[in-house]
């Protein structure tokens, strides 16, 4: 079973189990204009996609770290 956890900035969060997870893919940093910035990160599962559209002052604050 694999486990999404979603949190706002004032600490209320929501989780939610995503199985059949068969691709987590990102996409590069990209200034949306006046300082900001996005990407996108996508979850393809056996019965569908689940995309989380990230927005951040910096391109550093959306770095993914990965385990060795």
């Amino acid at each position: 079973m694999k486990l999404a956890a979603i949190s706002f900035n004032d600490n209320h969060g929501i989780s939610m189990d995503v199985e059949g997870v068969t691709h987590i893919g990102a996409s590069a940093p990209m200034e949306v204009g006046d300082g900001t910035w996005f990407m996108e990160l996508l979850v393809r599962t056996a019965s569908g996609t689940v995309a989380l559209q990230l927005v951040a002052a910096s391109p550093d604050r959306l770095a993914i770290h990965g385990y060795s």
